[in-house]
C-alpha cells in the first residue's frame, strides 16, 4: 500500500510561498512519509500473509500450530498459512488430503475403500508429477496420517510415473530413461535407470513405418 502524506494541509500558505520554508516542509513531508511506510512494512511482516517474508511465515506457522513443511517452497508455505483456517476445518476428510498434497503433485486421488474392493474403514492414494524426494515423501506420509481421520487406515501411497522415449535418425545413439513404479509402499526413494542404447538409421526408419513411431 502507497501511503500518501501531504504536508501543505498542515503547513499555513506564507511559509510555503518561502523557498526556504517551502523546502523545509516538503522535508518535513518526506520524513513523515517514510515513517509511515516502515510502520506499514511492519505491519505487513507481522499480519499479512501475502507480504510476509519466509522467516516470518516459519515463525507464525509455530505460533498457529498449523501442518506445515518448512523445507516447501515459500508459495506452499504461503498457501499453507492463507488457508490454515479452512484446512483445519477439513481435518478428517478426503478433501484436507487433496488441499495438502497438491502444492507437491500435479494429480492427487484419493480412493476409499469401497472403490477398489479394501477394507472397511481403510482407503489408499496415488500422486505423480511434480519434483519430490526423500522428505516431500515422508512429509507426505505425515500429512496424511495428521489429516485423515482417526478411524481410517491408510493402505498404501503409490507413485505414478510415466515413460519417456526420445528417438533421433540423425544420431547413433538415443537414451532411455525409465522410472520403474514405486512398490506399494512408499519408501521414500524411486529408483531410475538409464542405458545408452545403440541404434541404426535404418532401424529407425523401419520403426517409424512398421510401428508408427514418431520421430
Amino acid at each position: 500500500m502507497r501511503i500518501s502524506f501531504n504536508i501543505e494541509k498542515l503547513v499555513p500558505r506564507f511559509i510555503l510561498n518561502d523557498k526556504n520554508g517551502y523546502a523545509l516542509a516538503k522535508a518535513i513531508e518526506r520524513a513523515f512519509q517514510l515513517v509511515a511506510e516502515g510502520a506499514q512494512y511492519g505491519i505487513d511482516i507481522l499480519q499479512d500473509p501475502y507480504k510476509m517474508p519466509e522467516w516470518r511465515l516459519d515463525e507464525l506457522a509455530g505460533e498457529l500450530g498449523c501442518l506445515y513443511d518448512y523445507n516447501g517452497t515459500i508459495d506452499q508455505k504461503r498457501y499453507w498459512i492463507i488457508n490454515a483456517t479452512y484446512l483445519y476445518s477439513v481435518y478428517g476428510t478426503p478433501q484436507a488430503i487433496y488441499n495438502f498434497l497438491e502444492g507437491y503433485f500435479q494429480t492427487v486421488q484419493v480412493e476409499e475403500n469401497w472403490e477398489y474392493g479394501g477394507e472397511p474403514f481403510h482407503f489408499r492414494v496415488t500422486v505423480s508429477g511434480g519434483n519430490y524426494d526423500a522428505d516431500v515423501i515422508a512429509w507426505a506420509q505425515k500429512a496424511i496420517s495428521n489429516v485423515k481421520n482417526v478411524r481410517s487406515i491408510l493402505d498404501n501411497v503409490t507413485i505414478d510415473n510415466s515413460s519417456e522415449i526420445i528417438i533421433s535418425a540423425d544420431m547413433d545413439w538415443f537414451d532411455v530413461e525409465y522410472y520403474r513404479a514405486a512398490e506399494d509402499e512408499i519408501t521414500g526413494t524411486q529408483d531410475m535407470q538409464e542405458w545408452d542404447l545403440p541404434v541404426t538409421v535404418a532401424k529407425v526408419d523401419e520403426a517409424k513405418t512398421d510401428e508408427g513411431v514418431a520421430g
